[in-house]
């Protein structure tokens, strides 16, 4: 058996995390994710503005289309991650009970 690293250290001391090191890796996935969704959303808008459109303006809105796709799901994955800043849907847009 190999010795323990801190051995003077009880294993729940060693395992605590203070909270601003929560906070910083909720910020990393926050923006790990963040990237990794705008460049998922230009890549399908870009794929489908080369197979549906002819021209170079449609594929630029096709690929802008796919970037704020990109964002906003990665926004409101954050914000939930976050506390839940997201605000609910407007009363207009909630579906009604039959």
């Amino acid at each position: 058996a190999t010795p323990a690293r801190f051995p003077n250290m009880p294993p729940s001391a060693s395992m605590a995390r203070p909270p601003e090191l929560a906070t910083d890796a909720q910020w990393d996935r926050a923006i790990e994710l963040t990237l990794r969704r705008l460049v998922y959303g230009a890549g399908a808008g870009l794929a489908l503005g080369l197979i549906f459109t002819r021209s170079s303006a449609g594929r630029g809105r096709a690929m802008s289309f796919g970037l704020g796709m990109g964002v906003g799901s990665a926004y409101t994955d954050a914000s939930r991650e976050f506390g839940g800043v997201v605000p609910p849907l407007p009363s207009v847009l909630q579906p009604t009970p039959k």
